[in-house]
């Protein structure tokens, strides 16, 4: 408060800081959602390969999938990615319980500290924990977990000088649990009751490993782990490598739409070599609804939150050492990093496909199909991988698996999954403000830089605002009514571009008053 000394009229001046608001880049992050062997069962983003191998311990025995998923991804220009580790209803998570350091004669020890792995599965099993005297003072020690047991190359995490005293700045819990620079792998319980007394301090131990540790015996339940995704609140591109089971995938599509931002990069399935291309060709095409209109077998929801990836593809083995290995994998992960790549060369309005989303690391597809069969497969919405001289095997198809103009583009919906996220965030400052002509402008300001933003970006169709979209915020869908309900209506119309799917190419020859013509 101002200190006024002599009478008068004082005037000061507060401006309040101009609304702003951070514009999604358009790029969507990955996420992958499958079984595996170890790491954490959370939503978790990682941001290269090395970190996989920190939290998830890499590709593991080699027999689930999704590792293999993820390091295609990186391979193919990801950036970063989310993981969900599916695990067992019936699986346990490993702990151990610390005692505390009272003695004498017909004294117990009494448990103090309860350690307990965040994920369940066996994995919990091989962290070792260790307890130190900090040397600081009395009560206060050292907890270290190491991660993979006594191998060498197992991250360790460490928690210097700390203490179970709840009032101490340095609690053991505190750390231990803290969201972002606490463990990755295990949460602290404090055991030892009030008051906090300097012998309620663990044990001093090397090496104790937890235990309990279980997988579990019942399936996970793939779809419930997707879901789990909604928590980020980002822009998604999901994959369950290798997952074509319609029981599994469709209701991931229900949740994708519910959400509304999220697309769903669906992996076709592996069929045995020896299988003939006609064959191929139908058991991929009864899994897509816009050629399997039956219910034996079940194909997925037509949906334009879905898009149909195959055949599997063959590509180098990661997993092994001998040189030359391969190994035939969903194309789901390589394809993700395409995704990944375009959205950040080109925005979510180019179709992830063509020459320029060349798979790398792909030696061959697991069927070659002829040019009747590739008329089929884009018929039914499966976009297929197929070699394209002089730039390596594609991805040929941008179509979803729901039929009709516009959002049969894989492009279209995703750019407007896009738009969406873009608004929300652009006029979430007008919830609550006053319902007045005032916020209308406002918000129809704002739409309107977005989309001119777009527009000039040569994402919308039309080379002016005029001719790209509209945007109404006015008293002609803001009624007296509305207002009364406590309603802000915002209509906006945007002209979107569609992928060039079909090149024709039409070849004329005239020669002595003859015309002769051939379209390719």
């Amino acid at each position: 408060m101002a200190n006024y000394k002599r009478p008068g009229i004082f005037v000061d001046e507060t401006l309040n800081p101009i609304i702003t608001n951070e514009i999604p880049s358009g790029e969507f992050v990955a996420a992958f959602v499958g079984e595996h062997d170890y790491g954490p069962a959370a939503p978790t983003l990682i941001r290269n390969w090395a970190d996989f191998i920190s939290l998830f311990g890499g590709f593991g025995d080699g027999t689930h999938l999704l590792p293999f998923a993820v390091h295609q991804f990186f391979a193919n220009g990801g950036r970063s990615c989310y993981i969900v580790r599916a695990v067992a209803a019936d699986a346990t998570a490993a702990e151990a319980v610390l005692k505390d350091r009272q003695s004498g004669e017909g004294v117990n020890p009494k448990e103090v500290l309860r350690l307990k792995v965040k994920a369940p599965g066996a994995f919990g099993n091989g962290i070792e924990v260790s307890v130190t005297d900090a040397g600081t003072g009395a009560g206060r020690f050292n907890l270290t977990f190491k991660i993979g047991g006594d191998t060498a190359t197992g991250p360790q995490e460490r928690f210097n000088d700390v203490s179970c005293d709840p009032t101490d700045v340095r609690n053991v819990v505190a750390m231990v649990n803290s969201p972002d620079t606490g463990s990755k792998f295990v949460e602290a319980t404090y055991l030892g009751g009030t008051p906090w007394k300097g012998d309620k301090t663990p044990s001093v131990t090397v090496g104790q490993l937890l235990a309990g540790g279980a997988d579990g015996t019942v399936q996970p339940d793939l779809s419930a782990a997707a879901e789990l995704l909604e928590e980020t609140n980002e822009v998604l591109n999901v994959n369950l490598p290798g997952i074509s089971d319609a029981a599994i995938i469709n209701p991931v599509i229900d949740w994708a739409e519910r959400y509304g931002y999220a697309f769903l990069v669906v992996d076709t399935p592996e069929l045995p070599d020896a299988t003939p291309t006609e064959t191929a060709v139908s058991k991929l095409k009864e899994m897509s609804p816009l050629s399997n209109t039956g219910t034996t077998p079940v194909p997925l929801r037509a949906s334009s939150y879905a898009a149909l990836y195959g055949p599997w593809v063959l590509t180098a083995d990661a997993a092994v050492a001998a040189v030359g290995a391969t190994r035939l994998l969903p194309p789901g992960g390589a394809l993700m990093g395409q995704f990944a790549k375009f959205d950040v060369e080109y925005g979510p309005h180019r179709t992830p496909a063509g020459q320029e989303a060349a798979l790398r690391s792909v030696y061959s597809t697991q069927f070659r199909f002829a040019d009747s069969q590739l008329d089929e497969l884009n018929q039914a919405g499966i976009n297929v991988i197929r070699r394209v001289p002089n730039a390596g095997f594609c991805v040929m198809g941008g179509r979803t698996v729901k039929a009709g103009y516009p959002d049969r583009y894989v492009a279209v919906r995703r750019f407007l999954i896009h738009v969406r996220k873009l608004l929300v965030e652009s006029t979430s400052y007008a919830v609550f403000q006053p319902n007045t002509p005032d916020l209308w402008a406002s918000l129809a300001a704002i739409v309107t830089q977005r989309l001119t933003e777009l527009t000039q970006a040569g994402q919308l169709k039309g080379n002016s605002p005029e001719t790209a979209f509209r945007v109404v915020c006015d008293e002609s869908n803001n009624t007296q009514q509305t207002v009364a309900n406590g309603e802000v209506h915002i209509d906006v119309g945007i002209a979107l571009t569609r992928p060039a799917e079909f090149i024709g190419i039409h070849i004329g020859q005239f020669e002595g008053g003859g015309t002769a013509t051939e379209s390719l």
